[in-house]
């Protein structure tokens, strides 16, 4: 999607941006902010420390990583 705003509804969000922690920080904040409680948020990060990217969450524990190809 073009507009952060359509993930709002969903149950898991795969985020997929290039290695660049402020630019993480930025996203997972907003999603946090838009989707609901139980919404699991991936990383595709594979360098960047997942844990520095679910602090910036109110859901550390739903916060996990998936590298992929």
């Amino acid at each position: 999607t073009q507009s952060i705003a359509d993930v709002a509804q969903c149950d898991c969000v795969i985020e997929a941006v290039f290695e660049k922690m402020s630019l993480k920080l930025e996203i997972f904040k907003e999603l946090d902010s838009l989707c609901a409680p139980h919404t699991i948020l991936a990383s595709n990060t594979s360098g960047l420390d997942l844990n520095t990217i679910a602090a910036a969450t109110q859901r550390p524990e739903k916060v996990i990583g998936l590298h992929f190809f």
